[in-house]
């Protein structure tokens, strides 16, 4: 597909297409090619995952945290591969790295487990890339890297997917509260005693307090004790998508398939099955899936960000299932809870943090743990810029956009955007595209009719953001208006999607 060892080549495709795609997006600063992307080089290339070098911290921190959908955008045009990034802040120029068991840091082992293998040279201790496919089977580099995760993680068990599950997510580092406690116990004990007592098990609370968490730690317990055992853990977009895939080919032999690897499992976990709402083939395939495993008393476990008498558009046969076992719910930290995650974050990263900031934080960062994780990572990147601990005065004035609510309006947008597409289970690229699918078009007028509530951008400058006029602007925000006096199911996703940008 190209040329693996033509890494300087790729690294100037790559640029150009990144210096194109900022100076035609109108909702990026004119500046971020220049500060984040012009002196990146490419370390490495599969088919599965990329690494990139950057000069600097700061430039790791704000590509991984910001612009990481540019750079993946850009390969996917140039190559038609959908990549995962690792970003590596080295000085010492692409000829000089070696990726090694010694240079397998904290994210690349995250890419990893998320489900990336990837292949190296052993013979010339991992010098230049090498071109290996890392999803080919039986290939020397995945059984290298199996080993590594191995002596790091504990065993490690493939499921029916191919994928790997989320290691580093057990009981163990799930720190515990009165938030959460009930959820965490019941979960141990689905893991336990799996299509014993609580089946079908449904998780359910806002985004990012520890759903996926449990759900993974489900997972890993299960495969300790269960070793023969199948587990699939997938979540609700990807299990629509992969269905609509089938459908749309109007394979009958591929919807087989794809019906026997769902319904042939012991342990069937789904995450975030919100996403199936309004998708009528979708949720019949669910129905066929449930009640075949149910019947045939496999465990199947569930979470969402709503209880299931919420979920809408769904239908009840489906609703009453989901309701027909043990429903748990976990509300947002209380201030004990996120001081504990706070320090077993900062002792994870490695970073010295005071208990007068740990307090201070705690008292003001109240709204899920992702930003609780995003605040000590923020902290610790001003204290390495500044070269100084981090005090209680740093705390201060680092975070002072997350304590104050404020922060510039693109970056508030960009947030929009990315939960109009989680939500909606639309890419971000196409909610700005031309693409009038009903789906798209439905996140595109949601996404476009929360900028304008919550933000002071004029319907020409939200229609630069999606390349339309403002009479168009302005007619997508009222068909949102009109469908919401109705549909309390888009209501409901537009208060999630506002939420989520607020944070």
């Amino acid at each position: 597909m190209f040329d693996f060892n033509a890494l300087n080549e790729i690294t100037v495709k790559l640029k150009e297409t990144l210096r194109k795609n900022v100076s035609q997006n109108p909702a990026l600063p004119p500046t971020v090619y220049e500060l984040w992307f012009s002196d990146m080089n490419v370390l490495r290339m599969t088919d599965a995952v990329i690494f990139i070098s950057v000069n600097t911290d700061m430039q790791k921190l704000t590509i991984e945290n910001k612009y990481r959908s540019l750079l993946t955008d850009a390969v996917k045009e140039q190559y038609g591969l959908d990549l995962k990034l690792g970003v590596y802040h080295t000085q010492n120029g692409p000829e000089k790295f070696k990726i090694t068991k010694e240079t397998l840091d904290s994210h690349e082992r995250r890419l990893l487990l998320d489900g990336v293998e990837i292949d190296w040279d052993e013979n010339n201790g991992g010098g230049s890339p090498t071109p290996g496919a890392a999803a080919a089977s039986g290939s020397k580099g995945a059984t290298d890297i199996a080993s590594i995760i191995n002596s790091i993680d504990g065993e490690i068990k493939e499921e029916e997917t191919g994928k790997l599950f989320r290691f580093r997510y057990t009981f163990d580092n799930f720190v515990v509260g009165s938030s959460n406690r009930f959820a965490y116990k019941a979960s141990v004990n689905v893991a336990q005693y799996p299509a014993v007592k609580y089946n079908p098990f449904f998780i359910y609370g806002p985004s990012g307090i520890g759903k996926t968490h449990l759900l993974c730690a489900i997972c890993n317990e299960y495969n300790r004790r269960f070793k023969h055992m199948k587990v699939l853990y997938v979540n609700g977009v990807d299990f629509a998508n992969e269905l609509i895939d089938f459908i749309t080919e109007g394979n009958r032999k591929k919807a087989q398939v794809f019906r026997e690897k769902y319904q042939s499992c012991d342990m069937l976990l789904i995450d975030d099955i919100q996403f199936i709402t309004g998708k009528v083939a979708v949720q019949e395939e669910i129905f066929h899936t449930f009640n075949t495993l149910y019947e045939a008393e496999k465990q199947i476990i569930f979470s969402s960000d709503r209880p299931p008498k919420d979920l809408n558009p769904l239908e009840d046969r489906i609703k009453s299932r989901f309701e027909s076992g043990l429903i748990v719910d976990i509300q947002p930290p209380e201030l004990e809870l996120r001081i504990a995650i706070l320090k077993r974050k900062a002792k994870d990263m490695q970073i010295t943090v005071g208990n007068d900031v740990l307090f201070f934080l705690g008292e003001n960062i109240a709204s899920n743990i992702r930003q609780i994780e995003g605040t000590i990572k923020k902290l610790n990147a001003y204290a390495y810029l500044n070269n100084s601990p981090i005090t209680l005065e740093l705390a201060k004035s680092s975070i002072a956009d997350i304590l104050s609510g404020t922060e510039p309006i693109n970056v508030t947008v960009e947030k929009i955007l990315a939960a109009a597409s989680q939500t909606f289970g639309v890419p971000q690229a196409e909610l700005k595209g031309r693409k009038r699918t009903k789906e798209i078009a439905l996140a595109r007028n949601a996404a476009i009719y929360i900028i304008r509530s919550i933000t002071d951008l004029s319907l020409p400058a939200i229609g630069k953001i999606f390349g339309r006029d403002h009479s168009t602007i302005f007619s997508a925000i009222g068909a949102v208006e009109t469908e919401i006096k109705t549909n309390h199911g888009l209501a409901s996703q537009i208060a999630d999607i506002t939420n989520a940008a607020k944070v």
